[in-house]
């Protein structure tokens, strides 16, 4: 199934990546708007978790209160969008859920640039262990047998998870250039 949800969003997670990447972990400006948008889409997903979460796992940990901590260290405050992701099934909230801890593995490295740089501060978020212990934990359910409308279930999710986040990039970009 991993295979799977990597194939059918893998144009998703190339805008993405392509679209966070350019922003430098180096600078705490363009870090502290990474963690705006990581604020937003995460509370707008860690919402959706409260009507459905991931069977045999939960839902992942919330790090929204690690991301606020880090956003007032480096001087600014975090935004919110108003609603809340609306999963449907425990399988769409899996497929979100494979998307947020699997995104640790890149904080991991972020993390490590940032610490390369001597930028040692505002760094709760990119250092929780939490996340991708989750990760680990969740991958074996992944290879587990689902039938065709699960799996699709799943892809929804995932495709929602990062729609979200793509979302409030766009809406970053639209303010920052008003």
């Amino acid at each position: 199934m991993r295979q799977r949800l990597r194939a059918a969003t893998a144009s998703l997670h190339d805008r993405l990546d392509d679209a966070m990447g350019g922003l430098p972990v180096g600078d705490d400006t363009s870090f502290a708007r990474f963690l705006t948008i990581q604020y937003a889409s995460r509370r707008y997903l860690d919402a959706g978790f409260s009507d459905y979460r991931p069977a045999q796992v939960g839902a992942p940990p919330s790090q929204i209160d690690l991301i606020a901590r880090d956003l007032h260290a480096l001087g600014s405050e975090p935004v919110e969008i108003a609603g809340s992701a609306s999963f449907g099934s425990t399988a769409a909230a899996l497929g979100a859920a494979w998307v947020l801890s699997g995104s640790s593995m890149g904080n991991r490295a972020m993390l490590a640039q940032r610490r390369k740089l001597g930028l040692d501060h505002a760094d709760a978020f990119l250092a929780d262990p939490r996340m991708p212990a989750y990760f680990r934990t969740l991958l074996p359910l992944l290879a587990g047998d689902f039938d065709t409308f699960e799996q699709d279930q799943m892809i929804d999710g995932a495709t929602l998870a990062f729609t979200v986040f793509l979302d409030v990039l766009a809406r970053s970009e639209l303010k920052e250039a008003a």
